[in-house]
């Protein structure tokens, strides 16, 4: 399994989950094109998208989906009890943001277990035995412009590198194999610095990335 990043940030959010076979699409803040071009146009092996709440650089591009036939979940029109698409099952779970939003626990037998969680001031949940985090950290808080009404609007539904480390923490076990931090801000986070803190809050040596667009991670359960 590889962890493509088509766009991580304000700017467009789109993650690939992809196996020789198939492929789960996360968030549809990319245009459809990015996506085949990055599947070689092979359009078919896309088993379902999952989008976490209806801002822009999230859920844009929802409607090219759907109108290519493409099966998508947006639990905040209308929430099941979990779903599956190809060899992926997956289930959200609620998340604290501006307006409704998602996470998703998602397992595929390639990969194991993966937690996405995007766009939330926290996450309430704790999740046993997962294989792969992906988790905003958009911002750290001694770098947020000391402007009042920026920093507000900074703080405003999404998670400091404090909050996501302490989630990575509380995560933590012989079993994660990968911790990727997403949504880093373009101007109040390190990139350097955010990845530097990772790799000293995990404890049994996971790899840990930035998303970035055009990168690619190895998900696989075991290392051949």
């Amino acid at each position: 399994m590889v962890l493509k990043v088509l766009g991580s940030g304000s700017s467009g959010n789109c993650y690939i989950l992809e196996s020789d076979t198939e492929a789960l699409i996360i968030e549809a803040g990319v245009p459809l094109k990015e996506v085949k071009i990055s599947l070689g146009f092979n359009i078919r092996k896309i088993a379902g998208v999952v989008v976490s709440h209806s801002h822009g650089d999230h859920a844009k591009y929802v409607t090219e989906y759907e109108k290519a036939g493409i099966c998508v979940y947006k639990p905040y029109e209308g929430r099941l009890p979990f779903d599956v698409y190809g060899n992926f099952f997956f289930k959200d779970f609620e998340l604290e943001h501006d307006v409704p939003c998602f996470g998703f626990y998602i397992k595929h037998p390639e990969m194991g277990a993966l937690v996405y969680a995007s766009d939330t001031e926290y996450i309430k949940w704790r999740f046993k035995d997962i294989n792969h985090i992906l988790v905003e950290a958009n911002y750290s808080d001694d770098l947020v412009e000391k402007d009042a009404v920026n920093r507000e609007h900074v703080l405003r539904g999404h998670m400091s590198l404090k909050t996501a480390l302490d989630f990575i923490s509380t995560n933590d076990n012989p079993n994660l194999r990968t911790v990727c931090l997403l949504h880093l801000s373009a101007s109040n986070s390190d990139a350097d610095y955010f990845l530097q803190k990772t790799k000293e809050t995990v404890k049994y040596g996971s790899d840990c990335y930035i998303a970035e667009k055009g990168k690619e991670i190895i998900l696989d359960l075991v290392p051949f």
